[in-house]
């Protein structure tokens, strides 16, 4: 299912930046979120990449790291309940691990999860550690641990 329509409204980056295309499941209890990513729409860091006898186009690091702000954003927003249309925001602050255990290929999908390992609210800021897993036909091409602050967005989050 494509994602929620009011997602524009919520997400702190254009569309063109979510990378997922469709979303899977929503999970609340589980505090999981699935979706998929139609790596044939990844656009202009696999339209840059010179092909290369045993460089082929793959689905970029950096896109995959981008994908788990798009999960952590709809974790945020729909499980949490934490909009930024009502002031919240939020980033990423830490990447604790971080695996490529296959090169994600473009063509097949890739289906990506996020799982909230821990969510702790102190002092009305909440903190998320996240872990990550995506595959493609199969194979595992990520794997990782993130951690986010979500926060009232009128408020620096330096102070």
């Amino acid at each position: 299912m494509p994602l929620p329509p009011d997602f524009a409204a919520e997400c702190l980056y254009t569309p063109d930046q979510w990378y997922v295309t469709d979303l899977l499941e929503l999970d609340p209890e589980g505090g999981r979120v699935l979706g998929r990513v139609d790596t044939t729409r990844i656009g202009a860091l696999v339209d840059a990449q010179v092909e290369r006898p045993g460089h082929p186009r793959h689905v970029p690091g950096a896109v995959m790291v981008q994908i788990t702000g798009t999960l952590g954003n709809l974790h945020a927003v729909y499980i949490l309940g934490l909009r930024p249309s009502q002031g919240w925001a939020g980033f990423g602050t830490h990447i604790r691990t971080a695996k490529f255990p296959s090169m994600g290929v473009i063509g097949p999908p890739v289906d990506v999860e996020l799982r909230a390992s821990r969510v702790r609210r102190v002092r009305g800021r909440h903190f998320v550690e996240y872990a990550f897993r995506y595959e493609q036909e199969g194979r595992e091409i990520y794997v990782a641990e993130h951690a986010a602050i979500w926060f009232d967005g009128s408020v620096s989050p330096t102070g």
